[in-house]
């Protein structure tokens, strides 16, 4: 039987994925997940969207991970620590994560939640940014 490796879900331009993502290549994990990236602008992203609630039986938010088979965390800091845990890593020691987190994460999120009101997409002449669709 061949070794089961995490399927991490993740979306482009999503601040979280990135966090994410950004913590398994940096604790030297990356080889031990496997990562499916959907992008919004992508003729499929419903349909995968769709597909993937499905498989967790919910809705959800990105990132998403198949932790053991059919077992589904979400929400990158509980990720974050579950992959820390299991291999022994504390996230505060890698300075790229917290470089990330206190400074461009924030304005990042911070981005996301204007651009996601009607003011912000009137802001961009009514266009709903790539970000949310």
């Amino acid at each position: 039987m061949s070794e089961f490796i995490p399927a991490a879900y993740v979306k482009t331009n999503c601040p979280y994925s990135f966090k994410f993502r950004l913590f398994i290549t940096e604790a030297g994990l990356a080889a031990r997940v496997r990562f499916v990236t959907l992008d919004p602008d992508a003729p499929s992203h419903a349909k995968d969207k769709a597909d993937l609630a499905s498989k967790i039986g919910r809705s959800h938010s990105f990132p998403v991970v198949e932790v053991e088979p059919d077992n589904y965390l979400t929400d990158s800091d509980d990720l974050i620590m579950h992959f820390a845990n299991l291999h022994g890593i504390d996230p505060l020691t890698l300075p790229t994560l917290q470089f990330y987190r206190t400074g461009l994460f924030p304005t990042f999120l911070e981005m996301f939640h204007i651009l996601a009101t009607p003011l912000g997409w009137l802001a961009r002449l009514g266009r709903k940014p790539t970000a949310f669709r």
